[in-house]
């Protein structure tokens, strides 16, 4: 898979680093979101690799638990390997998987407590989008469909 690098390495500095697997999902002109409820905050359906979990059974957890869809196809986009301050001051260097996903026709399960499926217009999701690594996610996403 295609690697993109944002930011600068981090050189003779104590840093965190954490991989991760986002899935990107359009329907009707809209990209599936999760709105965490606890902290007011919007992101990207995806999350944290478990140890033994491989990208697709990460990305089908997380899912399932963020969204309550069910993935029926998988489809590799990028990965963005980023070097960014956390919080404005912490270093951290995220390993950002992204894939195309499709889901079920409706959410089938229950979501995790603190998160709600959110549709978004595609041409709002980058502007709702915190994360340097999710932006440029979004980002590499357009710019295949638009090929």
């Amino acid at each position: 898979m295609r690697t993109i690098t944002l930011g600068e390495k981090f050189v003779n500095r104590k840093f965190d680093f954490r991989e991760t697997c986002f899935g990107i999902c359009e329907r009707n002109g809209k990209i599936l979101l999760t709105k965490k409820t606890k902290k007011n905050e919007i992101a990207m359906v995806g999350g944290g690799i478990e140890q033994g979990e491989t990208h697709e059974d990460c990305l089908r957890r997380e899912f399932l638990e963020e969204s309550g869809y069910t993935i029926e196809s998988i489809n590799e986009l990028c990965s963005v390997d980023c070097f960014w301050l956390a919080g404005g001051e912490w270093p951290m260097e995220s390993f950002a998987n992204f894939y195309v996903v499709n889901l079920s026709e409706e959410a089938d399960n229950p979501t995790e407590d603190g998160h709600e499926p959110l549709w978004v217009p595609v041409d709002e999701v980058e502007n709702l989008l915190p994360l340097p690594y999710h932006k440029e996610g979004i980002r590499q996403y357009f710019a295949m469909k638009n090929k």
